[in-house]
């Protein structure tokens, strides 16, 4: 099922690499100012962008003064993304029970990784290939002439996807339309006419889940955290899930069974999640129903007040094993697995210099809470003193987000609100 009111579109990777993503505003020319009068956006608008009913010019409407109490009262514009980074074998349909809230009042974008949902590991030659707003991609025309593309299976490459992604949205914000005149060769907001007003600037607050915590990471390492205005880390907070900054066991820094992942940790057991998912799709499916038994928390480990019933663990066996299934390539993945999991992330934590929250699942079957925790205490070892960060710890999994959507989505909702500039 696609994510409610999404509007689907791609961008080029620095390899050449399409990537798909899905919006929760349109992303055809935006205007940076545009504030829909309702999340639900139906038809295109005066200012040529999508908006809802019989909207009114958005420049017409009155602007609040404090950017935050915009925020609340009128709804979302393109000046604050909550940015949703997906898991390993995942795609941006994990996030169905979250888009519709978050992006009620907030520009909200998920995409799907490289080898993973829509993006595949194809590249395109030719001209650049984009989808209609609002369709889900289709499967390519049959004279679509394609690369097949094996490389980019590691986490450094997937963080310079990110990067990509950052500047392909800014870039959007800069696009012509009738409210906002600008030349198409203006290359920054810094660069404005004087007869224009300023943009404001793009505050992110991205949501790294598991892996997606470990690219964020490595973003850091890359790219450094040091102010939101920055058009390499234009964060202002950081929300990591369920992800320690560490899989394998390790001799330094006291990294042992009580911190590392609690099923691939050493080469041995690495090799063995390598094999399980070296396979075509359509024979990974144990490896698939081992990852849902292992990220659910009522099935990873049952208590006797869990109150799921036999038509819901069916319904979510069907939609998680149905998403990794549309991995296209199970040796990427192996080889994905092999670096992800040697990857250690503490001293880029160290780094961090925004706001953070790490949430972990107490039903967990990858990480221990004292694993997760570690995230804030490096913050904190790096001077990140009075933003080093909160924890919070969900009655459920791996797959908190989906198992305790409503309390995730209001602690989400709860943190960004504190990170935006006034």
């Amino acid at each position: 099922m696609p994510l409610p009111n999404a509007h689907h579109s791609t961008f080029p990777a620095s390899d050449g690499a399409l990537i798909h993503l899905v919006s929760s505003l349109p992303l055809t020319n935006p205007d940076p100012s545009y504030i829909p009068t309702s999340p639900i956006l139906t038809f295109s608008g005066p200012t040529g962008t999508l908006t809802s009913g019989a909207a009114p010019v958005a420049n017409n409407r009155k602007r609040s003064e404090s950017k935050a109490s915009m925020i609340s009262e009128e709804g979302p514009n393109y000046s604050r993304l909550i940015l949703l980074l997906h898991g390993f074998s995942g795609s941006s349909e994990y996030f169905q029970r979250n888009w519709e809230e978050l992006s009620k009042k907030h520009w909200v974008v998920a995409w799907d990784m490289r080898g993973h949902g829509r993006s595949g590991l194809r590249r395109y030659r030719g001209s650049k290939t984009t989808y209609p707003q609002h369709q889900p991609p289709t499967k390519p025309k049959k004279d679509t002439k394609f690369e097949t593309y094996t490389g980019g299976y590691h986490v450094a490459r997937l963080a310079m996807d990110l990067h990509n992604l950052l500047s392909h949205l800014r870039s959007l914000r800069l696009k012509s339309t009738p409210t906002n005149p600008l030349p198409s060769s203006l290359p920054l907001p810094s660069s404005l006419p004087s007869s224009l007003p300023p943009l404001p600037p793009l505050e992110i607050v991205p949501i790294g889940c598991s892996i997606g915590a470990a690219i964020l990471w490595t973003y850091i390492e890359l790219f450094g955290s040091s102010s939101s205005s920055s058009q390499d880390c234009p964060f202002s907070g950081y929300i990591f899930v369920d992800q320690a900054p560490l899989q394998d066991r390790s001799l330094f820094g006291s990294w042992d069974e009580t911190k590392a992942h609690k099923g691939c940790f050493n080469e041995a057991t690495m090799l063995a999640a390598q094999k399980a998912w070296n396979k075509p799709a359509a024979e990974r499916h144990d490896t698939h129903l081992g990852l849902v038994n292992e990220c659910l928390g009522y099935r990873f480990h049952p208590l006797p007040t869990d109150t799921i019933t036999d038509q819901q663990r069916r319904d979510d066996e069907e939609f998680f094993t149905r998403i990794s299934a549309e991995c296209e390539s199970g040796e990427w993945l192996a080889k994905l697995i092999g670096d992800h999991t040697r990857y250690d992330h503490r001293e880029a934590c160290e780094m961090i210099s925004k706001p953070v929250l790490v949430m972990g699942g107490k039903r967990s079957g990858c990480f221990s809470l004292e694993g997760m925790e570690e995230v804030v205490k490096r913050a904190r070892k790096g001077g990140n003193n009075e933003k080093g960060g909160e924890v919070s710890w969900f009655e459920s999994g791996h797959w908190l987000f989906w198992e305790e959507a409503e309390r995730f989505n209001g602690e989400v909702l709860g943190f960004v609100r504190g990170c935006w500039s006034e």
